[in-house]
C-alpha cells in the first residue's frame, strides 16, 4: 500500500512519474481523490477500458462521488500487437479497425460485467465521452492527463509525457511524464481547441454498443428502470442549491474544508434569517470560521461594518485572525463583553446606526438567560436598528449552545431572528408569529418538530468526531497518567483536609446568614471545593489560599473584637454589616455592585463575580433594600447572640486554620514529589523534540511552578515562558515580555512567524494558566501537561483544543494529555462533592459557574484509580456527547457528509439523463447488492376518519432501518446500489419483482402506525401550546369582532365603516386575526383590552382604529400568517402511503 502522504510528497516535489519510483497508476488515483477534481482529460496514444481496472475503485468513487466527467480523446496509436495492422493505415482507416480492437481489449475484462455496466451508464449519460483524433496529421501522439473542478477551469493539476492508458503505460514500461500545475491552463487550452474542432470525432455510441454486445442478456427481456435514473430523481427533490467559495481567492487556503463548508453555510443563515450560531467543537477554530464569514460578507458589501462582543483578553487573536484574511482593522470594533452590558441606552442607539453585522464570541456567557443585562442590550439594539428602517445581522459563537435546557438553544437563536423571514412551512413559525418573547419560548421548548426545525435552520455544529473533513486529521489523543508518590505525611494532610475543611465556617463571609439562617451558603460550600482543588494543585496555591482565609479572619475577630467593646454594640454590628456590604456606597451613589468580603484571590476566577453582579437596577434595588432590612431589623438579643456565634467559628476557624498552614510548611520545606516527577516528565517529552504546555487554573500554582522551572538545571531558562491572567507576570525567562510574542515564539507555525521558527527566539514550554484555553491556535505544541482538573470538564476540552486541531500534515499521529492524579486528594473531592452536591444543585444555575462540579467530573474521581488515562477520556466523551446530541438536536445537514451528498444531488439534478424507454416499473429500480438498503420515497397522504385530507408528508424510508429519514444514508445506498444494479427481466425474473416488491411495500403499510402516532402526538402538543399561547383577552376581542358581524342592526354601520378605510366584508376576519395575535407586552395591547370590553365602539371609532393597528396592511400582516392549529387526527385505516421512487434491493 503506496503512503499517501509520501506519494504526494514524490508527486509535487519531484514531479517525474516514470513507473520506477512512482508509477502513473498511483498518481492517477492520487489526483482524481483529490476533493476538488471533479473532471480527467486524457489526450493518449490508445485508451483501454482495460486501463480503468487498474483504478477501479478511485475512478468509481471519482464517478459516484465526485460526480465525475471524463473525456478522453485518443489516437491510432496502440499497443505493439496491433503497431503492424496500422502502421501503414491513415486515421479514417483506424477509425473503421479500431471497434475490433476494442472488443477484443473488453473480450479480456469479461468477468467485469458490474463494473462494465457502470462504464455503460457513464457513457449513456454523457459523463465519459470518447472521441477519436481523425485530423490530417500522421499521428496522434499526444500523451496527457489533465485534473480539475470543471472542464473550463483555469487552474488543474496535469501530467504529461510517454504514457498511455494502457497496463503497461501505467505501470509496465518506463516512461517519463513530468507533473505541473503552472502549465495547465496553456495544456487545456490546447485540449479544448481540438475537442471541439472537427478534428475529431465521437465514438462513445460505437463503444456502448461494443459493451453491450458482449452480454446477450443486456439486450433481452423487458428493461428495468436503470437506478441511475431513480437517483436523478431522488435528486429532483432533494439536491439543493449550494455556494462555494471562490477558490481563486487568496485568503481560501488559509480555512480548512469544514471551514469553508461552515463559511458558506453560516453566510447563508445570516441572509436569510437574520442569526446564525456557529456552535462547532472545540478546537474547530471558529474564529477562523468567523472571519471568513466577514470576509465573504465584506467582498459582497466593502462598507460593511462590524461589531465583535468578546472577552477582552481575546482582543489580539481576533485582531490576529481576521487580518490573515485579510481583513483591515478600520472594517470592525471590538468591545468587551462587561463594557457591552455596561453600555447605555444612547451607545446602544449608536452601535445600532453604526454596524451591520454583530458577532457574540463565547456567547453562552450571559446571551443565554432572556434576564441580563447583555441580553436585553442586544434586543435594544436589534429593536432600534428596526426602527431606523435597516436589520442587523446577529452571529452567535459558542462551543456549549445549551446546558441542559433546550431555553438556552432558543434564546440564543431568537436574537436577531428575522421573524417575517421564517418559511410558512416551518412549524416553529407559528409560534414566533405570537411574539419573540420568553411565553413563546416556553411553549416552544416542548414541540420537538418546530424545536428540531429550529435547530437545523439556525444552528451549525460539528465536532472533530462528526464533522468529517477531506484532506485533514485529528491525532490520536493519549492519556498518559502519572502517579505521585508522596511520602505518608502529605498524604495525611490530603486525607484529614476532608474532615478539616467541612468544617470551616467562614465567619467573614456572607454574616447575613447568621441573622436569616434560611440563607443558602452557596460561597461558602463553594469556597471548600475551591480550596480541595488548589490543595490537588500545588502545595503553594493551597498555602496562600489558607494564610489569605487566615487574614479575612483575623480582620473579622478585631471587628467583632471592637463591636464587643462598644457602647452600642448593635449599632456598632449594624454599622460593620453595612461596611461589609458596602451599602453605605450603594446608597449614595446607587451603583449597586455587591462587593462583600469575598475576595477573588480566595478563587483566580473572574466568573464568581457573576454571583454578585446583579443584573437590573431593580434586582440591585430589591437586593439591597432586603439586605439593608434585615440588618435594620436586628434586635440588640439578636446582635448580641449573632456576635458571640460568629466570634466562636472565627476562633475555630483560626484554629484549624493554623494547624493546617504550620504542617503543610513543615512537610513541603524540603521537597515537592509532585513537582519532581512534572519536572521528570517534562524533560522527557522535550528531549524527543515535542512543546509542551504545562497548565492550571490558578494563577500561583503556574508561577510556583514556573519559578521552579527556571532554576532548574535540565531546563534551559530562555527556552520557557509563563502567561497569566496578569500582563504582569508574562515573562520568557526572566525578562518580561508581551502575551502575544510569548505565544508567537512557542508556536510560531500556528501563528503564521515562520521568521521565528527554528531560530533561538522559539520556546518549547509554555507555563500557563486557563487564560490561553481559549481561542488560541497552539498545535505546534503536541504535549499538554494539567496541573489539576477544572471541576467542569469542558475547560479541560477548550484546554485540549488549544493542540488538538485539524491538520493537514498527517505525520503528527498523537498528542498526549498528561494527568498527575494524587488519589487521597481524589477520595477527599469525591466525599466533599457528594455532600455538597445535592445542596448546591438546587441553587446554582445556567453558567454561574465554570467550575461548577459537574456530573461527568464526579464519574471521573469514582473511575480514575481504576480505569486512569482512561477515566479522564471517558469524562470528556460523556461532556462533549451532551452539548451535542441531547434532547434531539442532531441535524444531519450540519454534517460535511450531507454537504458532499448534496452536492452530488444537486450537480446530478443539473445533468442530462438517458430514460429507459417503456420500464417495468416507472416509479422502480433493482439492484442486486450485498452492501446496499432498499430505499423509498413516499407521500404519506394523513387523512381522518372520514377520509378528508389533514396533511402531507414526503419522507425517506431506508426499509433496513425504517426509523431513518437522512437524506445522506439514502444518497449514500442509491449511490451504491448502481454497482449490481439490473437492466431487464433477463436477469430479474418479473414474477420475481413483484414478490421483492410487495415485501418492501408490506414493510410501509406496518410501520404506518408508528408514522400516524407521531402525526397524532405532534398535533395534540402543537395544539395544546399555539392555545394556549393566546390571550384570553385578545381572544374575547377577536370573537366579540367576529360576532358583532352577525348582529342584523349593526351591518350598515359596520359596511360603511369598512368602506371608508378602503376595505371589504371579507376582511372582518382578517383584522380579528389581527387583533388576536396582539401580545400583552405590545403598547396596542390597551386598545385591544378596550375592543374586548365594547366592541361597538370600536366600529364607531373604526377609523383610528384603523390607523393604529394599521389595517391598510392585512395582507401581510402577522394575523394573516396564523394557521388556526387543527385538532383533527389522523386515522390508521384511511391514511394512504403513495411511493414516488424507489430502489429495490436484494441480494
Amino acid at each position: 500500500m503506496v503512503d499517501k502522504k509520501e506519494l504526494e510528497s514524490q508527486i509535487f516535489q519531484r514531479k517525474v512519474i516514470d513507473n520506477r519510483q512512482v508509477l502513473m497508476t498511483d498518481t492517477v488515483r492520487f489526483l482524481i481523490s483529490e476533493d476538488g477534481t471533479r473532471t480527467l482529460r486524457l489526450a493518449v496514444g490508445y485508451f483501454y477500458i482495460s486501463g480503468l481496472l487498474l483504478i477501479k475503485d478511485e475512478f468509481t468513487k471519482f464517478m459516484m462521488e465526485h460526480n465525475g466527467s471524463v473525456q478522453v480523446m485518443m489516437g491510432n496509436q496502440t499497443n505493439q500487437e496491433t503497431v503492424d495492422i496500422l502502421s501503414a493505415k491513415s486515421s479514417k482507416e483506424y477509425l473503421e479497425e479500431l471497434p475490433s480492437l476494442m472488443s477484443d481489449d473488453i473480450d479480456g475484462i469479461l468477468e467485469e460485467e458490474d463494473f462494465l455496466k457502470l462504464v455503460r451508464q457513464w457513457i449513456n449519460e454523457g459523463r465519459i465521452e470518447v472521441k477519436v483524433y481523425t485530423g490530417e496529421a500522421n499521428y496522434f501522439h499526444a500523451k496527457s492527463y489533465l485534473f480539475s473542478q470543471s472542464f473550463s477551469s483555469s487552474q488543474g493539476k496535469a501530467v504529461v509525457g510517454s504514457s498511455n492508458f494502457s497496463k503497461n503505460g501505467l505501470e509496465g514500461n518506463t516512461e517519463l511524464n513530468v507533473f505541473g500545475q503552472d502549465n495547465y491552463f496553456a495544456l487545456n487550452d490546447w485540449y479544448s481547441e481540438i475537442w471541439e474542432s472537427d478534428e475529431v470525432e465521437s465514438f462513445s455510441a460505437e463503444l456502448i454498443e461494443i459493451v453491450k454486445g458482449k452480454f446477450p442478456n443486456w439486450q433481452t427481456g423487458e428493461p428495468y428502470k436503470t437506478v441511475q435514473e431513480t437517483y436523478y430523481d431522488f435528486a429532483q427533490i432533494y439536491g439543493k442549491p449550494y455556494a462555494e467559495l471562490d477558490e481563486n481567492s487568496d485568503w481560501i487556503e488559509h480555512l480548512y474544508p469544514h471551514q469553508r463548508i461552515g463559511v458558506i453555510d453560516i453566510w447563508d443563515k445570516l441572509n436569510t434569517y437574520g442569526t446564525a450560531i456557529l456552535a462547532d467543537g472545540v478546537g474547530l477554530g471558529k474564529t477562523r470560521t468567523t472571519a471568513g464569514i466577514v470576509k465573504t460578507s465584506l467582498d459582497k458589501n466593502p462598507g460593511l461594518r462590524t461589531l465583535i462582543i468578546a472577552d477582552n483578553k481575546l482582543k489580539v487573536q481576533w485582531t490576529e485572525e481576521l487580518a490573515i484574511l485579510g481583513i483591515d482593522s478600520s472594517k470592525f470594533q471590538y468591545l468587551s463583553r462587561e463594557k457591552f452590558a455596561l453600555s447605555n441606552g444612547k451607545e446602544l442607539e449608536q452601535m445600532a446606526q453604526l454596524f451591520d453585522l454583530i458577532i457574540v464570541d463565547e456567547a453562552h456567557l450571559g446571551f443565554k438567560n432572556r434576564g441580563t443585562r447583555a441580553y436585553r442590550n442586544l434586543q435594544i439594539v436589534d429593536q432600534h436598528a428596526i426602527s431606523l428602517g435597516k436589520k442587523i445581522k446577529g452571529l452567535m459563537l459558542t462551543a456549549t449552545p445549551w446546558n441542559n435546557s433546550r431555553k438556552d438553544v432558543l434564546n440564543l437563536g431568537s436574537l436577531f431572528l428575522d421573524i417575517d423571514s421564517i418559511p410558512s412551512n416551518r412549524h416553529y413559525q407559528q409560534y414566533f408569529l405570537f411574539g419573540n418573547n420568553q411565553r413563546v419560548i416556553n411553549k416552544l421548548v416542548s414541540d420537538d418538530v418546530a424545536f428540531n426545525e429550529f435547530w437545523e435552520d439556525l444552528f451549525l455544529q460539528r465536532t472533530r468526531k462528526t464533522y468529517g473533513g477531506q484532506n485533514v486529521s485529528f491525532a490520536q489523543r493519549q492519556f498518559p497518567t502519572v502517579e505521585i508518590p508522596y511520602e505518608p505525611r502529605k498524604n495525611r494532610i490530603f486525607v484529614d483536609n476532608f474532615e478539616r475543611i467541612s468544617n470551616l465556617k467562614f465567619p467573614y463571609m456572607d454574616a447575613i446568614r447568621y441573622i436569616n439562617p434560611e440563607r443558602n451558603d452557596m460561597s461558602g460550600d463553594r469556597l471548600k471545593l475551591m480550596l480541595l482543588k488548589r490543595a490537588d494543585s500545588s502545595w503553594r496555591s493551597y498555602l496562600v489560599s489558607l494564610e489569605g482565609i487566615k487574614e479575612k479572619n483575623r480582620v473579622l475577630l478585631e471587628d467583632l473584637d471592637r463591636v464587643k467593646n462598644s457602647s452600642n454594640p448593635t449599632s456598632e454590628f449594624k454599622m460593620m454589616l453595612s461596611r461589609r456590604y458596602n451599602l453605605d456606597d450603594y446608597l449614595s451613589k446607587q451603583i449597586g455592585l455587591l462587593t462583600a468580603d469575598v475576595s477573588l484571590e480566595d478563587f483566580e476566577d473572574e466568573t464568581l463575580l457573576s454571583q454578585y453582579q446583579l443584573d437590573s437596577k431593580i434586582k440591585k434595588r430589591r437586593y439591597f433594600e432586603k439586605i439593608s432590612n434585615q440588618i435594620d431589623s436586628i434586635k440588640p438579643n439578636t446582635a448580641k447572640a449573632t456576635i458571640k456565634q460568629m466570634y466562636a467559628d472565627a476562633i475555630q476557624d483560626g484554629e484549624v486554620l493554623e494547624q493546617l498552614i504550620t504542617e503543610l510548611k513543615e512537610a513541603y520545606s524540603l521537597v515537592d514529589e509532585k513537582f519532581t516527577k512534572v519536572e521528570e516528565n517534562i524533560v522527557k517529552e522535550l528531549e524527543q523534540g515535542r512543546k509542551v504546555i504545562l497548565i492550571s487554573q490558578f494563577a500561583d500554582t503556574a508561577k510556583y511552578y514556573y519559578e521552579n522551572l527556571l532554576s532548574s538545571n535540565n531546563i534551559l531558562s530562555d527556552n520557557l515562558g509563563l502567561i497569566t491572567g496578569n500582563d504582569e507576570d508574562n515573562r520568557i525567562g526572566e525578562y518580561p515580555e508581551t502575551k502575544k510574542e510569548i505565544l508567537d515564539r512557542f508556536s510560531p507555525l500556528s501563528k503564521n512567524r515562520k521568521d521565528i521558527f527554528g531560530t533561538v527566539k522559539e520556546i518549547n514550554l509554555l507555563v500557563g494558566t486557563d487564560t490561553i484555553s481559549t481561542g488560541q491556535n497552539l498545535q505546534d505544541a503536541v504535549v499538554l501537561m494539567n496541573l489539576d482538573l477544572p471541576y467542569n470538564p469542558m475547560v479541560l476540552e477548550q484546554r485540549i483544543g488549544r493542540i488538538d486541531r485539524p491538520r493537514q500534515d498527517s505525520s503528527v499521529n498523537n498528542i498526549f494529555v498528561y494527568t498527575f492524579p494524587v488519589y487521597e486528594a481524589i477520595d477527599v473531592e469525591l466525599q466533599m462533592s457528594e455532600r455538597l452536591g445535592k445542596k448546591m444543585a438546587g441553587v446554582m444555575s445556567d453558567t454561574e459557574f465554570d467550575d461548577i462540579v459537574l456530573p461527568e467530573y464526579t464519574s471521573y474521581l469514582e473511575d480514575v484509580k481504576r480505569d486512569k488515562g482512561k477515566a479522564v477520556q471517558t469524562m470528556l466523551d460523556r461532556t462533549v456527547e451532551k452539548t451535542i446530541y441531547n434532547q434531539g438536536t442532531v441535524s444531519e445537514k450540519h454534517s460535511t457528509d450531507y454537504k458532499e451528498a448534496n452536492k452530488r444531488l444537486y450537480d446530478t439534478k443539473n445533468s442530462a439523463i438517458k430514460r429507459t424507454e417503456k420500464p417495468v416499473y416507472p416509479k422502480y429500480s433493482f439492484s442486486k447488492n450485498n452492501s446496499s438498503h432498499t430505499i423509498v420515497v413516499a407521500r404519506i397522504n394523513y387523512k381522518d376518519a372520514n377520509g378528508a385530507a389533514i396533511s402531507t408528508e414526503e419522507r425517506i424510508f431506508d426499509t433496513s432501518e425504517l426509523s431513518n429519514s437522512d437524506i445522506t444514508n439514502a444518497e449514500s445506498h442509491l449511490r451504491q446500489s448502481k454497482i449490481g444494479g439490473i437492466s431487464s427481466t433477463a436477469e430479474l425474473s418479473k414474477e420475481k419483482s413483484e414478490i421483492l416488491l410487495g415485501n418492501e411495500l408490506e414493510k410501509l403499510e406496518k410501520y404506518k402506525q408508528k408514522l400516524v402516532d407521531n402525526f397524532n402526538q405532534s398535533v395534540d402538543t402543537a395544539e395544546s401550546n399555539l392555545q394556549s399561547l393566546q390571550n384570553k383577552t385578545a381572544e374575547k376581542a377577536a370573537l366579540e369582532i367576529g360576532n358583532s358581524v352577525k348582529d342584523i342592526k349593526n351591518r350598515s354601520l359596520i359596511m360603511s365603516k369598512l368602506q371608508e378605510a378602503g376595505l371589504v366584508p371579507k376582511d372582518v376576519s382578517k383584522i380579528a386575526n389581527v387583533i388576536r395575535m396582539v401580545d400583552e407586552e405590545s403598547e396596542l395591547f390597551q386598545y385591544v383590552k378596550e375592543i374586548a370590553a365594547n366592541v361597538d365602539r370600536f366600529w364607531l371609532d373604526f377609523t383610528d382604529y384603523a390607523e393604529l393597528f394599521d389595517f391598510s396592511r392585512l395582507e401581510n400582516s402577522v394575523g394573516a400568517k396564523v394557521k388556526r392549529a387543527s385538532n383533527r387526527k389522523a386515522n390508521i385505516e384511511k391514511t394512504e402511503i403513495e411511493v414516488i421512487i424507489g430502489n429495490i434491493v436484494f441480494s
